[in-house]
């Protein structure tokens, strides 16, 4: 799909530049041709990146939904606290690389993700020093949050994949 709006947009800006050395005189056509594909060039070159830029974005995408996914399926029973800590160094991992690709765009999904991480963390911290019935329900609960503001970004960034 991203290589496809690269072809149109490079389709547009030849057809651009053709239509502007078709309507220059005679004299400046010339030079009209030549800064015009100066243009084209430098639209392309640009759309190149903002390809590359969104595959980054896609692929960390892609990794940061498993990464939730795994986390709502982690059996606590099986693993214990210690599988829920895994999934979240994962989480936080590819949320990380995520926020990095997305170049400042998704503010609010990305702080509100930041914000359940931060309780997740916290809660595991309370549960490892003193696991009991409370700092579980609190780590179910902070691990809920976070699958939920992980899926709120999944939806916002899937829209430019």
């Amino acid at each position: 799909m991203i290589a496809r709006g690269c072809k149109v947009l490079a389709a547009g800006c030849a057809m651009a530049a053709a239509f502007l050395t078709a309507c220059s005189s005679s004299s400046s056509s010339a030079s009209s041709a030549s800064a015009s594909a100066s243009a084209s060039s430098a639209s392309a070159s640009s759309a190149s990146a903002s390809a590359s830029t969104e595959a980054a974005l896609c692929t960390s995408l892609a990794n940061f939904k498993q990464s939730i996914l795994d986390l709502k399926h982690t059996n606590v029973r099986s693993t214990g606290i210690s599988g829920i800590s895994n999934q979240f160094s994962k989480i936080e991992q590819q949320f990380n690389t995520l926020k990095a690709d997305a170049k400042g765009r998704y503010s609010s999904q990305i702080n509100a993700m930041s914000t359940a991480l931060s309780g997740l963390s916290s809660s595991l911290n309370a549960a490892k020093a003193n696991l009991n019935g409370g700092t579980l329900t609190a780590v179910a609960s902070s691990a809920g949050a976070v699958v939920t503001a992980g899926n709120n970004l999944i939806t916002a960034v899937s829209h430019s994949c």
